[in-house]
């Protein structure tokens, strides 16, 4: 790892990629599906990524980007496209998401808004079919909160018709509410969504104390993060097993102990970036 003068420790460590069993789980299984199904020329076959916010969905999501873009830039247009479900998302306002990310022509225009839902739905098949490799679409539990209630059963059906008549690869991503939208679908949308992975959060045991291990081993070049090791159960009881928190609370605390010029994380650094970062929690 080469330290960059204009770029702190902190940032630094806070964006390394700390492999673990789930997450590798995660993305080589995806990558697995997608490679087979480039192979046989049978690409549908959709996948689902879930997980509690923190969990690393949106890391593992970019890291299947970059492998994808880089393996299949030459096939497709546009080798992944990712798309954002959202409390206000409509069937229109979906397509025309997925039109406008692709610089469609018919998103530039105001009398598009008069567009049918069935006419964007054939734009939007047309434009992915043979143009994209992946399409993801991420915070997908958000239709739960959705204005419209009939939200979750018309995302269904357009999704169920999108892999259909499309035949590419599509990534649901959410939080463990998908396993509610799962249990609404009927057998057509299920087959075609056959893969599911599940990023949990941490329990308190050797495979927490193995990845705090990693963190202490990608920084050991730069910064000695040993204290993680033997305040593994103090580091659990403040961000309950989360990568995000846990990401945070290292960040803030390396942080400190750069504004100290030093290069050894220490048991207070971490007591002040758990006063700072989690105040409710009581320091051990």
């Amino acid at each position: 790892m080469k330290l960059s003068t204009s770029t702190s420790i902190a940032e630094i460590i806070g964006n390394e990629i700390i492999l673990h069993n789930a997450y590798v789980n995660v993305v080589n299984g995806c990558i697995k599906v997608i490679d087979v199904g480039m192979r046989t020329n049978r690409p549908n076959k959709g996948m689902i990524i879930m997980g509690h916010g923190g969990a690393g969905k949106t890391t593992a999501i970019h890291q299947i980007q970059e492998y994808v873009n880089a393996k299949y830039s030459g096939k497709f247009n546009t080798p992944v496209l990712i798309i954002k479900i959202s409390s206000e998302t409509t069937v229109k306002s979906f397509y025309t998401d997925i039109l406008t990310t692709l610089n469609h022509p018919i998103s530039l225009g105001h009398q598009d808004r008069r567009t049918t839902a069935d006419k964007l739905k054939k734009l939007v098949t047309a434009a992915l079919k043979g143009n994209v490799c992946i399409l993801f679409i991420d915070e997908v539990s958000d239709i739960f909160s959705n204005r419209l209630k009939s939200f979750p059963f018309d995302f269904l059906g357009m999704i169920k018709h999108l892999a259909s008549d499309t035949s590419i690869n599509i990534i649901l991503a959410g939080t463990l509410n998908l396993k509610k939208l799962i249990a609404m679908a009927d057998y057509q949308f299920l087959t075609r969504f056959p893969t599911r992975f599940e990023l949990p959060l941490f329990e308190n045991n050797k495979d927490w104390v193995l990845y705090l291990k990693g963190h202490i081993l990608i920084a050991k070049n730069i910064f000695d993060l040993e204290i993680l090791g033997s305040m593994y159960h103090d580091i659990y009881s403040w961000t309950g097993g989360n990568p995000r928190d846990l990401s945070s609370l290292l960040t803030t605390a390396i942080d400190i102990a750069e504004q100290e010029k030093v290069l050894c994380l220490t048991a207070e650094h971490l007591y002040q970036a758990q006063q700072c970062i989690f105040p409710s929690s009581k320091a051990a």
